[in-house]
């Protein structure tokens, strides 16, 4: 389960905005045949879906073992949606599960400043971590 996909025309989308942040609606892709949507950690074929609890969320066709949008657990993604929503009632921009350029870290939360530049990423870390990973992954 993730809040974003990549849809091959409009690009990133995200489900936690309203316009799933490319000007289009979710009427757009839920439910809808021939919509191609992809993960954007693994490129897998993902589909738009509304959980038991009324969250808008993108599923794997086909759950991959490497993918770790895929394999968060139901609690991280909820931590991950909610330190969005606190962002952005604070007054920022936050934006759901980017990836560097490089692709060689990918924030859970990243918080733009005034002038539309990251300048925080936000993690839901639900696991033991000691002081050093700690130090480690703000690093990077």
């Amino acid at each position: 389960m993730g809040y974003t996909a990549v849809h091959p025309v409009w690009g990133r989308l995200d489900v936690s905005l309203g316009d799933l942040g490319c000007g289009h609606t979710w009427g757009e892709i839920h439910r809808v045949k021939g919509v191609r949507l992809a993960c954007p950690e693994c490129g897998g074929r993902v589909f738009a879906r509304v959980s038991r609890y009324g969250l808008r969320h993108f599923y794997h066709q086909v759950q991959p073992p490497d993918c770790e949008l895929a394999n968060e657990s139901s609690e991280h993604h909820f931590l991950k949606l909610e330190l969005a929503m606190a962002a952005r009632a604070a007054g920022w921009r936050a934006e759901l599960e980017v990836s560097s350029e490089a692709g060689d870290w990918r924030a859970d939360v990243l918080v733009f400043d005034d002038r539309d530049r990251p300048f925080m990423a936000l993690e839901a870390q639900l696991s033991p971590m000691t002081p050093t990973e700690a130090r480690m992954r703000t690093d990077r």
